[in-house]
């Protein structure tokens, strides 16, 4: 079995494949946890769903939180006998990144491109909605050219109603209304409807810029606003960790 990680800034999502995805599961990211702590979680995990650490014989990690890497990877060496594959500059992805500065391309953006290329064709738009809310463009030569990286919802409206005292804090769901009867709807349409219309604004201009792709939709809070976005967008809830998968078959001998 092979057991993918995505490392983000809130939470890790970790997905087990036997071929195909078994399950996922997630622990929020503590820079302070030991490995220890790491690796009796992952275990106990792996347990409800009836897997022994010696049934994961493939391992590979997309972070971007650096200061975790060095923990997880000693859990996953103490408890599991397995050093990850992570993927960084060197690894075969399939992708070719045509940006500036390619170190600085997040782990997380390159994983869910090569997925989006692999299972819907290119060129396509990927829109990865997390912590940050981040928008991918690869063209039709498998190139991946950069993107845009706009607030994620909840940082955005925290920071909000931290800096206005007549504001209050809202539960993300869809509002009765576009526009709010009161505080609560009112922020709750912005995080909605407004997302949503920043979304769908830089596609357009990605469209009239490098002409129309395919756009996917992954990410934790995407559930939330996909139903109002507009040029046909494809939701993929797992991207990442198929993504993860194709990278480690592209790069280990070993296919499983």
């Amino acid at each position: 079995m092979l057991l993918c990680v995505d490392v983000g800034n809130t939470s890790i999502v970790f997905g087990v494949y036997d071929d195909k995805l078994i399950d996922t599961f997630r622990l929020e990211t503590k820079l302070l946890r030991t490995e220890d702590e790491y690796g009796l979680k992952i275990i106990d995990n792996l347990s409800y769903m009836n897997i022994k650490t010696s049934d994961i014989d493939g391992l590979i990690i997309a972070s971007v939180v650096p200061e975790v890497d060095a923990t997880l990877e000693h859990a996953f060496v103490k408890y599991f006998n397995l050093k990850p594959l992570f993927v960084e500059t060197g690894v075969k992805t399939g992708i070719s990144v045509r940006i500036d500065n390619p170190r600085q391309l997040g782990a997380d953006l390159l994983v869910g491109a090569v997925a989006s290329v692999n299972k819907y064709g290119a060129p396509c738009i990927v829109v990865d909605m997390g912590t940050a809310i981040t928008l991918s463009y690869v063209n039709a030569k498998k190139e991946f050219l950069g993107g845009v990286i706009y607030p994620g919802i909840v940082p955005a409206f925290s920071s909000l109603i931290k800096a206005t005292s007549l504001l209050e804090a809202a539960k993300l769901k869809v509002p009765d209304n576009i526009i709010g009867r009161d505080t609560n709807q009112s922020i709750q349409s912005g995080m909605i409807y407004g997302t949503a219309g920043a979304i769908n604004g830089m596609v357009k201009n990605i469209f009239e810029e490098y002409g129309k792709a395919k756009v996917i939709v992954t990410g934790g809070l995407s559930k939330f606003i996909f139903p109002y976005l507009e040029h046909d967008p494809i939701y993929d809830e797992n991207l990442v960790m198929d993504g993860l998968k194709i990278i480690y078959e592209k790069n280990c001998k070993k296919m499983l």
